[in-house]
């Protein structure tokens, strides 16, 4: 798990009974719009550039170590709508979060039309272990790089 949650004892997710886990955030953005804020049940994200993401690094959300099937949580977000004045906020109410056998970071994924992919996963998102491949942008990929 990542280091950002290591000092989170005295946080009110704080759970004596180990029946849950902190688990820092991580933004991956698969879309031409910048992203320039998010929250996973009110805790805030960092931001993530066009066709791009980092490691993990804001604390803390509180999951079950325990994964279940209807387990979901809250997505606040601004994907802005051109190089970063305009907000525009959404909110997406229980977003499934996928499949996990053990504890990790919990990484959003954008994708277009405001499609979110929610994994927690302790390799980062340029790893090829984690479970959804690091964003491509197209206009590079055709080497026309980004204006």
């Amino acid at each position: 798990m990542g280091s950002a949650c290591a000092d989170s004892g005295g946080l009110s997710t704080r759970d004596d009974d180990k029946s849950y886990f902190n688990a820092s955030l991580g933004a991956v953005n698969h879309t031409n719009q910048f992203l320039y804020e998010f929250s996973v049940n009110g805790a805030f994200g960092r931001n993530a550039e066009v066709y791009g993401g980092g490691i993990a690094g804001t604390c803390c959300v509180r999951l079950p170590r325990v994964w279940r099937p209807d387990l979901a949580v809250d997505i606040k977000y601004d994907l802005t709508l051109d190089e970063g004045s305009k907000h525009n906020w959404k909110f997406k109410k229980g977003v499934p979060v996928e499949s996990y056998t053990k504890a990790g970071d919990v990484y959003v994924h954008f994708f277009p039309k405001d499609e979110i992919r929610v994994v927690v996963s302790t390799p980062g998102p340029r790893s090829s272990l984690h479970p959804i491949p690091y964003p491509v942008d197209p206009n590079q990929q055709r080497g026309e790089g980004r204006k």
